[in-house]
């Protein structure tokens, strides 16, 4: 059929209004996107970037807050994050990548490839079980004594290993999901013996160069790293400067920076066969038995009555001292969330849920006030009376009063020596959890850090009653008595 020119200009016509009206769509979601994230940064809740991509385009991009409070500098888009163990999916993508080469079979065990790891454990789990979490291998973040003896310690690769490592595995590999840093770390050492290059340096060759991630790199005390943001934690009377930990201990679990653009790269990266090819890549998405967790991401199915269509998301969390990160991605539709802060632990799950369903025009929950913050602000405005008042009032509108939660915020004014609000807090959750061996366990250590060792005594053998094997409160009992 031959054009006319008036059938020419229509076509442009119609084009034009169908740009406009996308570009009118992505600004109302900009908007609104920025009013649900503002609300967090307004409750001290987030300090950090965000963005949202579709298909690699940017569709809402915004800097809140400080990247270090100190001097007052802005965050920025240029500003770089530590993202924790978002690293894991680019640990996962090396071993990938050595297995597409011949040099890694995946489900070979871990003595072939790291044979100084000690052989009873190394002949028994897999590869792929520690991509997966299942080789039941320990984590040493929870080692008792990791932060007062370990965390600020400089260590080698294989010192590391030797120390906190090479414990016994939890279970029978292959059985179970436990979460393990140990075991990435391992990967790291993995990724060292086979290709006789620090990991780091594959990093950089292998996926960062190729990707032009110019922004993103290895974290290091040593390095002169611009404008890296400063890590900080949230405190109910403010921020603090976070603890240090060295990051020779993260490694190939956890230390990576990078900024949100440099994300969008990466997950663009992961569409196409430029780094790994489609077999490894389905793989890469294929969960275990034992959870939703496939080889350094998390996947979801969403609710296709909800969405309207079958919504594939893999997504992963990381927290490090004063940062948490959070990375997205909606398989289907290329839709991509960069979540990163700078303060501690900021709510990305909600966040993150937030934004998505804001792209995708469903209803989402707002930001609300922290319980512990909303019962500080009662202390600091009417005392403990008023403390108590309000957590009444709290408990009777259904809010949920979470041991744990609450347990901590009774240890924050532990350590502002705020003791007779402590011990109101504790005795709160005591009454609400009755038969919770940690409610009474914790009650009993703000009354002896009270000088109230009758009461300390009480609730440490209530404690002991309810959970025998409580070391903890036998210990504390014999000093006592």
């Amino acid at each position: 059929m031959k054009l006319t020119s008036n059938m020419f200009y229509h076509t442009i016509f119609m084009t034009a209004l169908l740009l406009l009206s996308h570009t009118a769509i992505a600004g109302e979601h900009a908007k609104e996107m920025d009013a649900f994230i503002e609300q967090f940064h307004g409750f001290k809740q987030f300090n950090g970037n965000v963005l949202v991509a579709k298909q690699g385009k940017v569709i809402f991009e915004k800097s809140y807050g400080y990247a270090n409070f100190e001097w007052d500098i802005k965050n920025t888009a240029e500003t770089k994050f530590r993202i924790g163990s978002i690293t894991k999916q680019f640990t996962a993508l090396l071993i990938l990548q050595l297995a597409q080469q011949n040099k890694i079979q995946l489900d070979a065990p871990l003595a072939t490839y790291l044979p100084d790891y000690r052989q009873d454990i190394g002949n028994k789990i897999t590869i792929r079980q520690i991509l997966n979490h299942t080789s039941g291998l320990s984590n040493y973040t929870q080692t008792k004594t990791f932060r007062s003896e370990y965390s600020r310690n400089p260590y080698s690769v294989d010192e590391f290993i030797k120390l906190l490592c090479s414990d016994d595995l939890l279970f029978e590999p292959g059985t179970q999901f436990r979460y393990s840093n140990s075991g990435y770390f391992i990967l790291g050492a993995v990724i060292e013996n086979v290709t006789q290059q620090r990991y780091q340096d594959v990093l950089q060759e292998n996926i960062f160069k190729p990707l032009n991630m110019h922004n993103t790199g290895y974290d290091s005390h040593a390095k002169i790293i611009n404008q890296l943001a400063s890590g900080y934690s949230n405190n109910l009377d403010g921020y603090t400067n976070a603890d240090y930990l060295d990051m020779s201990i993260p490694y190939a679990a956890g230390s990576i920076y990078s900024t949100a653009r440099d994300l969008v790269k990466w997950d663009q990266a992961l569409y196409t066969n430029k780094l790994i090819n489609k077999e490894l890549k389905k793989q890469m998405y294929t969960v275990s038995e034992q959870r939703n967790y496939a080889l350094g991401w998390e996947v979801n199915q969403l609710d296709a009555d909800k969405y309207g269509k079958p919504l594939t998301q893999v997504q992963h969390g990381g927290g490090i001292e004063g940062f948490n990160a959070f990375i997205s991605r909606i398989i289907e539709d290329q839709l991509l969330v960069i979540i990163l802060n700078n303060t501690g632990g900021a709510p990305m799950t909600p966040m993150t849920k937030g934004l998505t369903n804001i792209f995708y025009g469903k209803p989402y929950d707002g930001a609300t006030e922290n319980v512990d913050s909303q019962l500080y602000h009662a202390l600091q405005n009417g005392g403990i009376a008023q403390l108590k008042s309000k957590y009444n009032q709290l408990d009777e509108q259904k809010v949920p009063l979470r041991e744990r939660s609450i347990n901590y915020f009774g240890y924050e004014l532990i350590a502002m020596k705020k003791l007779d609000a402590a011990i109101a807090v504790f005795e709160l959750n005591a009454a609400k959890y009755p038969d919770s061996a940690n409610t009474h366990d914790s009650l009993g250590e703000a009354y002896l850090t009270a000088n109230k060792p009758v009461l300390a005594l009480k609730s440490y053998q209530r404690a002991l009653e309810l959970n025998p094997d409580s070391e903890s409160a036998k210990q504390a009992i014999i000093k006592l008595q």
